[in-house]
């Protein structure tokens, strides 16, 4: 395995929008006055490297992984949050390859599932929720860095990391996919503040991830408050073994981070914060991630920003195995 650090100009690709209000979609051009992008660190499987994680997972470890909680707002004082950036669409959701229809009961998203991994830091087993992003390699999954880094002075955690989509119940309708390769804003890393709190992870199976579920579009900038469906799998609902959702209005919390009520617990992290949900599709476009959770009922997000959300996509999407 090899740690990388990576820094990529953002391209003219990108949407110019509006600063505040609904996301808006908008012919392509190029955006002027965006932020310097920020680095990234990513850790890269050898090719080819096989992985014991789908043999580890037995139906009784994952029943007995616990979430990754995490609790604190930020790592330092909370500071003013920059000025809201334009929308920029860096991804357009697409359909199964396959056309396959929908199997989960309730109103789960068929791209949205569990990460379980075994913890670098303590040697446990947790997991946390994910969702599948569209990108030209059609392997993508978005879910919070600390579901696969401890931050400062810490290391990844790829042991037994794997992708479960449309989980429930110990149920694997669709399969499951290891990572090639999982990154994370450098800024992570050396400072685990919020605002740096998503990471990207390159996943491989038997198929695509995409054409075997589909996958959501990403937004970045706009204002910070927007109606949001919140997927995830909270321990403090079902235990964790059922996807759920939370819909309401995000607020400003600061240090370029949004908050809502969910009252979700720990296991929801990195759980897609979906703007424009389709209830028909079972898709919508990513525009936040899970990060923690604040007093009895409030949940935080990283302010998606072209620099560092959109370097993160862009750095990867192209990249395969």
């Amino acid at each position: 395995m090899k740690t990388t650090i990576r820094l990529l100009a953002l391209p003219a690709l990108i949407l110019p929008a509006i600063l505040a209000g609904t996301p808006a979609l908008a012919t392509t051009g190029t955006t002027a006055g965006t932020a310097a992008p920020a680095a990234v660190t990513s850790i890269e499987r050898k090719a080819g490297s096989s992985s014991q994680a789908r043999a580890y997972w037995t139906a009784e470890r994952m029943a007995a992984a616990t979430p990754a909680d995490e609790v604190e707002k930020s790592a330092g004082p909370v500071t003013q949050s920059p000025t809201p950036e334009r929308v920029r669409r860096f991804a357009e959701s697409v359909a199964p390859k396959d056309g396959s229809g929908f199997g989960a009961q309730l109103n789960e998203s068929i791209t949205v599932g569990k990460i379980f991994y075994t913890s670098s830091t303590d040697g446990l087993g947790h997991y946390c929720s994910a969702s599948v992003v569209n990108s030209a390699a059609r392997n993508m999954v978005f879910t919070a860095a600390h579901c696969v880094h401890d931050g400062p002075g810490r290391d990844w955690h790829t042991a037994n990391w794997m992708f479960v989509p449309s989980y429930r119940n110990g149920a694997q309708p669709y399969g499951t996919w290891d990572w090639s390769t999982l990154a994370v804003p450098s800024g992570w890393i050396s400072t685990r503040e919020r605002q740096y709190d998503v990471a990207v992870a390159l996943v491989y199976g038997s198929r695509s991830v995409v054409d075997a579920v589909g996958a959501n579009g990403l937004l970045t900038g706009g204002g910070r408050a927007y109606h949001y469906d919140v997927f995830g799998y909270p321990s403090n609902k079902d235990s964790g073994e059922i996807q759920w959702v939370c819909s309401g209005t995000s607020r400003d919390a600061g240090s370029n981070r949004i908050e809502m009520n969910c009252g979700f617990g720990g296991g929801s992290s990195g759980g897609p914060w979906y703007y424009s949900y389709d209830n028909t599709t079972r898709r919508g476009d990513v525009h936040g991630v899970m990060s923690y959770s604040s007093g009895s009922n409030t949940n935080g997000s990283p302010y998606f920003s072209a620099a560092v959300v959109g370097t993160l996509y862009n750095t990867y999407a192209n990249d395969t195995w």
